[in-house]
């Protein structure tokens, strides 16, 4: 193989999977400052690795890679670099409301997730989860230094305890109940009505309906709003009304029953 051909292995010179090479802490710290700096826009790989992590040598290519696994950044060299959305939310949430994300970015790098995913809820040694390292393909010389960013990480995250050599991880069912509690609830409002209109709207088909007591009586009724006296269409079009005049004589010489039978008939078409 030339030395053109030659091609940097996943995870170093060394190979083996990829991890984050510092703790979220740093990462964070990393974290708001690319979301200052990218708030107008993205920006090149050079900006970001001087401008945010202050080295264009190995600290700063180990810092934006880490910002990547952590999920704290988004883009390319050819379209530049943003402040990931869970970045975002960090930089801007109360220190209340903080640790859930934390705790996202924790376990966004796979090796981390799995390490958590395997012993949650368990107390188990360091060399336990540098065996574990081992088994998920980190290279063997790099276990051990895995292993304490995954114990910095989680500590942060409050996800571990320790105690000596111990590693005391919270159960799964612990973070999720933490999840639902922290979830924000639906801040979107429906609007209210505002009264100073003086309109009010309903189904006038089911109010009809529901006073005649025939469910199949107005089948097809429009859908239509009550403003003061008239009765508007869904459409916004006023419903036309037939108007027409009745001239009533009424003839003196008929007698009280045939007089009633003409009244109740004007009364039946509304003439009354």
């Amino acid at each position: 193989m030339t030395a053109k051909n030659k091609t940097m292995p996943k995870g170093g010179r060394k190979g083996g999977k990829v991890f984050p090479r510092i703790t979220l802490t740093e990462a964070v710290g990393y974290a708001r400052k690319l979301v200052s700096k990218t708030h107008t826009g993205p920006q090149s790989k050079d900006v970001v690795l001087m401008g945010v992590i202050g080295s264009k040598h190995d600290k700063g290519v180990i810092g934006m890679s880490a910002l990547k696994q952590y999920g704290l950044m988004t883009g390319d060299a050819k379209s530049g670099f943003s402040a990931a959305e869970l970045a975002k939310a960090i930089a801007s949430a109360p220190a209340e409301e903080v640790m859930p994300l934390y705790r996202t970015a924790a376990l966004t790098p796979p090796v981390f997730k799995s390490l958590f995913d395997t012993y949650h809820g368990d107390t188990i040694s360091r060399a336990k989860l540098r065996q574990r390292a081992a088994d998920l393909a980190v290279h063997p010389d790099e276990t051990t230094n895995c292993v304490e960013l995954y114990v910095g990480t989680m500590s942060m995250a409050e996800l571990v305890t320790l105690d000596g050599d111990q590693v005391a991880h919270v159960s799964a069912a612990e973070t999720a109940d933490a999840a639902v509690k922290d979830e924000p609830t639906d801040l979107t409002e429906k609007p209210e009505e505002d009264p100073s209109h003086g309109n009010s709207s309903y189904d006038a088909g089911a109010a009809a309906r529901s006073q005649s007591g025939d469910g199949a009586a107005g089948g097809g009724a429009a859908h239509v709003k009550q403003n003061g006296d008239r009765q508007i269409e869904g459409n916004g079009e006023p419903i036309p009304r037939a108007i027409f005049n009745v001239n009533v004589t009424l003839d003196a010489s008929l007698d009280v029953e045939k007089l009633e039978k003409q009244l109740a008939l004007l009364r039946q078409y509304g003439a009354l």
